[in-house]
């Protein structure tokens, strides 16, 4: 496009052409601004990058060679944004109408926000628990394994879940899923690139918005924007497996990391 995009859709695909087409065509039919599409293809080997071309030749593709992870496959879409806002989705995400503009809104009418997150339903329409609080240290031994059979939902965790929450309404929050998180173009600037010490399956959504939180700025659930994520929860099929055992690792890596903002007044409101 020669017009300036209003936004950068990225999206970062393994192993999901067909969802990476759905994800695009949602886009076209339902982001009534200006934008850019950018597809960046980890290697997948199943056909994404010639079908993205066949199907969408103005996407703006990477094509890489090997897996390199989600936080790899982000930062290399950073120095092609040419919008000012950028909004990451995963593959398997589709846009519903007014979602982006919602978004958008709130990032030119409040300066202090520096990350927006949507509002995310399951394809069944049922609401997907996307916000977040500070998750218990203790979280990953109470979600898996023995203690978990014997108490499935403990008070703790339900609290950094938000399931106190009805998720209707607009506030901040410690940190929403990275599946579809909006932002201004700037904020790589002030942030650096995502880190790559961050496993692909899980725990870079978080590092990201608790280093927003850290550079001054606000993260916020935006309860009037809407879009669909068919979740698949790749370290529950295989409780105690690599990926699992990798999720552990980056949990306490960003446990450690993140330990000052744990009693930091700013998210008074968003630990609420």
């Amino acid at each position: 496009m020669t017009e300036e995009p209003e936004v950068s859709f990225v999206v970062v695909a393994w192993r999901s052409r067909d969802e990476v087409l759905r994800c695009l065509e949602s886009i076209e039919r339902h982001a009534a601004v200006c934008f850019e599409a950018i597809v960046v293809d980890d290697g997948s080997g199943d056909g994404t990058p010639a079908a993205v071309r066949e199907r969408f030749p103005e996407a703006r593709l990477v094509a890489k060679e090997r897996n390199e992870g989600l936080s790899r496959g982000r930062n290399s879409a950073l120095p092609l944004l040419r919008g000012r806002k950028v909004f990451m989705l995963d593959a398997d995400t589709e846009l519903k109408p007014g979602a982006v503009e919602a978004l958008v809104r709130v990032l030119d009418s409040r300066p202090e926000v520096g990350l927006v997150g949507p509002r995310l339903v399951n394809p069944d329409g049922s609401v997907q628990l996307s916000p977040r609080r500070d998750p218990p240290l203790l979280a990953p031994f109470m979600r898996r394994g023995p203690y978990a059979r014997l108490v499935p939902d403990p008070p703790s965790h339900a609290r950094h879940m938000m399931k106190d929450f009805d998720h209707t309404s607009t506030r901040p929050v410690v940190w929403v899923m990275g599946a579809a998180q909006m932002w201004r173009s700037d904020l790589p600037g002030l942030l650096g690139s995502y880190d790559v010490r961050v496993s692909s399956y899980g725990g870079e959504d978080m590092d990201w918005c608790l280093r927003v939180w850290g550079s001054g700025l606000q993260v916020v659930y935006v309860a009037e924007a809407e879009v669909v994520h068919a979740w698949q929860q790749m370290t529950r099929r295989k409780q105690f497996g690599r990926k699992s055992f990798r999720a552990l690792r980056d949990f306490y890596y960003l446990a450690w990391k993140h330990r000052r903002l744990r009693r930091d007044p700013r998210l008074a409101e968003a630990r609420a």
